[in-house]
C-alpha cells in the first residue's frame, strides 16, 4: 500500500469478534503480504539469570565481575551480553575515588583517596522486582498463618525499595487476587490484616486425617485399612491437583511481567504423595511393606517439576515458608487415636513432615529461591530473603528463537571456585514461541493492568452501534502507531514496514476472548519517507461485543525491529456501568 504525505494513514476496515462470539478475523483483501523470500527474521532474545553467591557463612559476595563467570546451556558455552549487579541495594554499585591535592599555587601533591558514595542509577525495567505474597488458605492453619504474618508485615516496611511491586494472593480452593501490584507496604500489611480473619481450611483436613488415622490403628484386616488410606489419599490428590493448577495459573499471569519475579508461597506444606503417611501407618500396624508401592502410584513429582519449569520460564523463584514450624506433628492424631507405641506415631509423623517439607524444599531450590522451615521465628529466612533483593548479579545471554518448546538447562559457574562457596539460581527455562510470549505479555495486562508502550500505539473506541438480534454490539476501535517509531526496511523505491496487531478481552465475568492477530505490510515512496515519519499508521477494527463492561488489550509488534507495545483500557458497551 502507498502511503500519502502530509496525511494521516487511513488503512482499510477490518471485523473482530470478541468475547466467544466468533474467533476469527477477517483482513482487508487489499492488505499487502509479506512475502518476500529474501527478507528473514531472526528473532533473539535474551535469557537473564539471577545468581546469589554466598561464603560458607552465608554472607553474600558482592564483588565478582562479568569475567568471573561461566554459563553454559544444555552444556554448550554462552556468551554474556548483559552483566548487572546488585551490592546493598545498589545496581552496579562502583565507588568513585578523587584524589586530594595541595591548594594551587604550591606544589601539587597527591594524598589519600577520597572515596565517595557511588550514585545508583535507575533500576531498568528488566531488572524491577515484582514480589507476589501467594497465601495458600487451602493447606494451612490458621494460627500458623497469622503468626507468619506479624513478621511477614515487619519484612515488608523495611525491605520494600522504591521501584519495587508487591501484589498479595491466596488460595481458597480458587485463586483470588486481594491486592494488585502496588509499591505501598503499608497497603499490603493492611492486605495482611484482613486476611487474618479468614479461616484457614487445612483444621478441617487434619481433623478428616486424625479420624482416618485412628480407624487405621483399630482397623481388624489390612483390607479394612487399605480402605480407610485409599479414601483419604484418594481425596488429598484431587485437592492438590486443584492446588497445583491454581499455583500454575498465578505463575502464568506473571509471565508477561517484566524483571525478576518472587512468589513468597505461604502453607503448612503440601505433599509429594498424597496420604504417604497413612500407608507408613498401616505398614507398621500390619508389618505388610506392600503397602508403601500403594502410596507411591499418587506420587505428585511430575506435577511439581511442571511447576518448576512454569516458574523458571516466566522467570519467578520460589521463596517458600513452611508455617507449620516446629510444632510437634508426632504427639498428635497419631498417638490420641488408640494406645500405639509412641515409635509407631513419631515414624509416621516423620514420614509425614518430610513428605509436605521436600516439595517446599525442590520449588525453591529448583528455582534459585530459599525454604524456610522447621521455625516459629521465620525472622531470619525473612532477613536472608531480603538479602537476596539487594544482593545478586544478572547474567543475560542471547538465544535463538529456532528452538523454542523444548527445556533448557542453565548451568551457571565461577571461573575460580573458592573452597565454601556456594552458587544459586534457576536451573532452566523452557523456550517460547513469539506468539506465546504476545499471549504473557497481553494477559499481564488482563490481569495485572500491565502496560508497555515503546511504539506509542494509541486506542481510541468509537460509538457502539445497536445492538443486533443477538443482543450484541458492533464498536469501532481506531489503533494509531506513529511512523517514526516503525522500523522500515530499505527497498530499490521504497521503504517498508511490517506490523502485526493482536488483540484480546476480558468481560466482567472473567471470560476471556481467544488470542487473535492482523499482519500489516506498510510501503512508503523513498521520496516521501521524511514527511512520513511525521504521520501515523491507522487500523480501525470492529469488534462484537455482549453488553457490559470489557478489558480490551492491543499489542502491538514492529516485526522488523521487534519492538512490542501493549496497551489498553476498559470500555462499557450498552448501557452498563464500567467495572473499573
Amino acid at each position: 500500500m502507498q502511503v500519502k504525505p502530509a496525511r494521516v494513514l487511513a488503512v482499510g476496515l477490518s471485523h473482530l469478534f470478541l468475547l466467544c462470539v466468533l474467533p476469527a478475523i477477517a483482513q482487508d483483501e487489499q492488505t499487502p503480504q509479506a512475502t518476500d523470500p529474501f527478507f528473514e527474521q531472526i528473532a533473539v532474545s535474551i535469557v537473564n539469570v539471577e545468581v546469589y553467591v554466598e561464603d560458607k557463612t552465608g554472607k553474600p559476595i558482592t564483588d565478582l565481575t562479568r569475567d568471573d563467570f561461566e554459563v553454559t546451556e544444555d552444556g554448550r558455552p554462552v556468551e554474556l551480553v548483559n552483566f548487572y549487579r546488585v551490592a546493598g541495594g545498589r545496581p552496579n554499585a562502583e565507588p568513585k575515588v578523587l584524589r586530594k591535592t595541595e591548594p594551587m599555587g604550591a606544589e601539587a601533591t597527591t594524598v589519600e583517596p577520597i572515596a565517595l558514595e557511588p550514585t545508583a542509577p535507575a533500576v531498568p525495567d528488566s531488572q524491577r522486582l515484582h514480589l507476589v505474597v501467594y497465601v495458600d488458605n487451602f493447606n494451612i492453619h490458621p494460627l500458623n498463618r497469622n503468626r507468619v504474618f506479624s513478621q511477614l508485615r515487619l519484612f515488608l516496611r523495611q525491605t520494600l525499595r522504591p521501584g519495587d511491586e508487591v501484589m498479595v494472593a491466596s488460595y481458597d480452593r480458587s485463586l483470588n487476587i486481594r491486592h494488585p501490584f502496588t509499591g505501598d507496604a503499608d497497603s499490603v500489611n493492611r492486605i495482611l490484616l484482613e486476611l487474618e480473619e479468614f479461616s484457614g481450611m487445612a483444621l478441617e483436613r487434619e481433623s478428616e486425617r486424625a479420624d482416618a488415622i485412628q480407624k487405621i490403628y483399630e482397623s481388624d484386616s489390612l483390607r479394612q485399612a487399605l480402605w480407610q488410606a485409599k479414601q483419604f489419599s484418594d481425596n488429598q490428590s484431587h485437592e492438590l491437583d486443584g492446588t497445583l493448577d491454581a499455583l500454575a495459573e498465578m505463575l502464568d499471569s506473571l509471565a508477561g511481567l517484566p524483571g525478576r519475579k518472587m512468589l513468597l508461597h505461604l502453607s503448612d506444606g503440601l505433599p509429594m504423595v498424597p496420604g504417604q503417611d497413612l500407608y507408613q501407618a498401616i505398614q507398621q500396624r500390619f508389618a505388610d511393606l506392600s503397602t508403601l508401592a500403594e502410596a507411591q502410584s499418587r506420587d505428585h513429582s511430575r506435577r511439581f517439576m511442571s511447576i518448576i519449569a512454569r516458574a523458571n520460564s516466566n522467570r519467578i523463584s520460589f521463596y517458600t515458608i513452611d508455617a507449620s514450624g516446629l510444632e510437634t506433628r508426632a504427639m498428635g492424631a497419631e498417638t490420641r487415636a488408640i494406645s500405639s507405641p509412641v515409635v509407631v506415631g513419631s515414624a509416621v509423623s516423620s514420614v509425614r513432615a518430610r513428605n509436605l517439607q521436600s516439595t517446599l524444599e525442590l520449588m525453591a531450590e529448583r528455582t534459585g529461591g530459599r525454604a524456610i522451615l522447621n521455625t516459629n521465628d521465620v525472622s531470619e529466612g525473612l532477613e536472608r530473603i531480603a538479602g537476596d533483593f539487594s544482593n545478586y548479579y544478572s547474567l543475560g545471554y542471547r538465544t535463538p528463537t529456532t528452538e523454542r518448546g523444548r527445556y533448557h538447562r542453565i548451568e551457571v559457574r565461577l571461573k575460580n571456585p573458592v573452597n565454601g562457596w556456594s552458587l544459586r539460581h534457576r536451573e532452566g527455562y523452557r523456550g517460547k514461541s513469539l506468539e506465546t510470549e504476545i499471549a504473557d505479555g497481553i494477559k499481564a495486562f488482563l490481569v495485572h493492568d500491565y502496560q508497555t508502550n515503546p511504539l506509542g500505539v494509541t486506542i481510541e473506541v468509537g460509538e457502539a452501534a445497536s445492538p443486533d438480534v443477538n443482543g450484541f454490539f458492533d464498536v469501532a476501535v481506531r489503533v494509531r502507531v506513529p511512523i517514526g517509531k516503525i522500523v522500515l526496511l530499505p527497498r530499490p523505491d521504497f521503504r517498508e514496514g511490517r506490523l502485526r496487531l493482536y488483540f484480546g478481552a476480558l468481560d466482567e465475568q472473567g471470560r476471556d476472548a481467544p488470542l487473535q492477530e492482523l499482519p500489516f505490510e506498510l510501503r512508503i515512496p523513498e521520496s516521501s519517507v521524511e514527511i512520513a515519519r511525521q504521520d501515523e499508521m491507522v487500523r480501525v477494527i470492529n469488534a462484537t461485543m455482549r453488553p457490559g463492561s470489557h478489558k480490551l488489550v492491543v499489542a502491538v509488534r514492529d516485526e522488523i525491529g521487534d519492538e512490542r507495545s501493549f496497551v489498553g483500557r476498559w470500555l462499557t458497551v450498552g448501557n452498563e456501568e464500567p467495572g473499573s
